[in-house]
């Protein structure tokens, strides 16, 4: 929005567990800021590229961090999330509709939108909301 402040030092993201740890490895650190769950000490669990933290523990972490959490898990969404408590959080998550297959295809499809997410969100403060990545499209609210 015009006017809204933007994030001090831009858009940074967090990959949940239902995401391949290779694919924030695969994202050049100069294009986006993205760690995924199993490299934050607190959450990490003993095995390489796993995390084994509840949704709460992940929520309440990125909340804390200002980092959006991306994940393919409908229970950051809609009444779930409301209902659940996680927006009370203050967590902001981009919930992707269709779950992603294969490393190569969640590499991709977070590689072409990553600069657009950092566009639409970095002119927001962040903030408790739910955004919504259809397919095909653009990222939308979740209401």
């Amino acid at each position: 929005m015009p006017g809204s402040p933007s994030r001090p030092g831009g858009v940074r993201f967090c990959l949940d567990a239902n995401l391949s740890f290779r694919v924030a490895e695969a994202i050049d650190p100069n294009v986006a800021d993205v760690i995924h769950v199993s490299r934050i000490t607190a959450l990490a669990s003993a095995a390489r590229g796993r995390s084994d933290a509840s949704d709460e523990d992940v929520a309440r972490w990125c909340a804390t961090h200002e980092r959006v959490l991306v994940t393919c898990d409908d229970d950051f969404r809609g009444r779930t999330a409301r209902t659940s408590g996680l927006t009370e959080l203050g967590l902001e998550v981009i919930v992707f509709v269709a779950q992603m297959r294969g490393l190569r295809n969640q590499t991709d499809t977070i590689s072409r939108r990553v600069n657009a997410w950092q566009d639409q969100l970095g002119a927001l403060p962040y903030g408790p909301r739910a955004w919504v990545q259809y397919s095909r499209g653009r990222l939308r609210l979740d209401r």
